[in-house]
């Protein structure tokens, strides 16, 4: 097994494949294991989206850990789980705000607005409706900025991290394929009814984060500060709903 992981992380092309389909797999694998489970749970007890969720990223968080350890010789060094090196969170913490508002901004005017009226496809579907901030805060803000970023940012991006020296418009590979794979992981959104549009301006918005916290994962080193991009974009895009629960 360990000569054949070194083999593929010999030639570029061959790791940057692997990785996109050891990701996707766990995410198809998380799917199969946690559907059963929650159909199991939801006959006794009254599960939502959120929790359902929920239940889905704690196996993409137990298979991304598992696959890091095989791929790694049983370590979890290398794979960003270090305290991050040379940031200062006030100016970073501004700067993905501001990064996350206009990409939202920019993602609903082209995405929600121009596309869904030019080519509307009866479906305007997103996010159901949420009744509780602490379930919010704590399914999507915390727990889901968890599992995805140790699957994205530590098992994607670590497994090609080597191939930082090789650039995409002043972005290295690993940052962008671990970027562009975490806007790819929401076309699952579709499995859940929603709209394509929405479902679009989501991976869309997903995307540029994806390259924002695989940026600062590299450049620190470390899984916390893309975890903290992931938690201020969750949190600013969940401001509408917030604010709609507070309203009614």
């Amino acid at each position: 097994m360990n000569k054949l992981i070194e083999d593929l992380l010999k030639k570029s092309w061959l790791a940057i494949i692997s990785t996109i389909l050891m990701g996707a797999t766990i995410i198809l694998l998380s799917f199969a294991i946690a559907d059963p489970i929650t159909n199991i749970i939801n006959s006794h007890f009254e599960l939502n989206f959120y929790t359902k969720n929920t239940i889905f990223k704690f196996f993409i968080l137990l298979l991304s850990i598992a696959a890091i350890l095989l791929v790694n010789k049983g370590k979890l060094s290398g794979y960003g789980f270090n305290r991050p090196e040379n940031i200062k969170y006030l100016n970073f913490s501004i700067k993905v705000a501001g990064i996350s508002v206009a990409s939202l901004i920019f993602g609903a005017i082209v995405f929600m607005g121009i596309l869904n009226h030019l080519f509307p496809t009866g479906n305007s579907a997103g996010f159901p409706e949420q009744k509780s901030i602490i379930q919010m805060v704590l399914t999507i803000w915390v727990w889901s900025s968890l599992c995805e970023e140790v699957l994205v940012r530590g098992f994607v991006q670590g497994y090609i991290q080597h191939l930082k020296h090789l650039k995409i418009f002043r972005l290295s590979v690993p940052v962008v394929v671990s970027g562009l794979f975490f806007g790819a992981m929401h076309l699952t959104l579709f499995k859940a009814g929603m709209g394509l549009w929405f479902v679009l301006f989501i991976t869309f918005n997903t995307s540029v984060i994806g390259l924002t916290a695989a940026y600062y994962r590299e450049k620190t080193n470390s899984l916390i500060p893309a975890f903290w991009v992931h938690f201020i974009a969750n949190a600013i895009g969940s401001l509408p709903l917030i604010i709609i629960m507070i309203l009614s």
